[in-house]
């Protein structure tokens, strides 16, 4: 880092979306609400080209999403956008495939998957893990969002900013 210049704060994730409105409803029903629904707006000729993209790449949305309590600036964003030129890749969740992870501090994980179960989302496990309570995790679940990336939803011992994973599992030698 130099000295005149410095990351601010953690501002937003893009999600890329198999279907912009289907993906929509699911941050929805684990709390997440709209704060600016862009999936109709029009991209400026040649504005994916900050992604790396070829400049005729073209796409639906960029709805901004937050969550109550956590909202912008303080609190970080999700950015919903679903690739239609080119196309996104969604490889099938499976036990060779790595995912992509999203993480929530969460409040009752057991209420939270119960929930999202009954509105037929998949989980990755029936019930929350408490196995690793030693390392102040009271209680972790995973449920997959409608293009396979995994929301982990961990509730930690109060005070906690962070597991005691390190001191609980040691470290590999080098």
């Amino acid at each position: 880092m130099s000295e005149d210049w410095s990351l601010d704060r953690f501002y937003h994730t893009i999600i890329n979306a198999k279907d912009i409105d289907e993906t929509v409803k699911f941050y929805q029903d684990l709390g997440f609400v709209i704060l600016s629904d862009r999936r109709n707006m029009k991209w400026p000729p040649g504005g994916m080209a900050i992604f790396g993209m070829t400049p005729d790449a073209k796409g639906k949305g960029g709805t901004l999403m937050g969550l109550p309590g956590h909202m912008p600036p303080e609190g970080p964003m999700l950015d919903i956008f679903e690739w239609t030129v080119p196309e996104a890749s969604f490889p099938e969740p499976s036990l060779n495939t790595v995912p992509r992870v999203l993480a929530f501090r969460t409040t009752n994980v057991a209420g939270a998957m119960k929930a999202l179960q009954a509105k037929g989302y998949k989980t990755t496990a029936p019930e929350p893990n408490t196995s690793f309570a030693a390392a102040g995790i009271l209680s972790v679940g995973c449920v997959y969002d409608p293009n396979g990336n995994i929301v982990l939803m961990s509730q930690l011992e109060p005070g906690l900013a962070y597991s005691r994973s390190k001191e609980v599992n040691g470290v590999e030698e080098k």
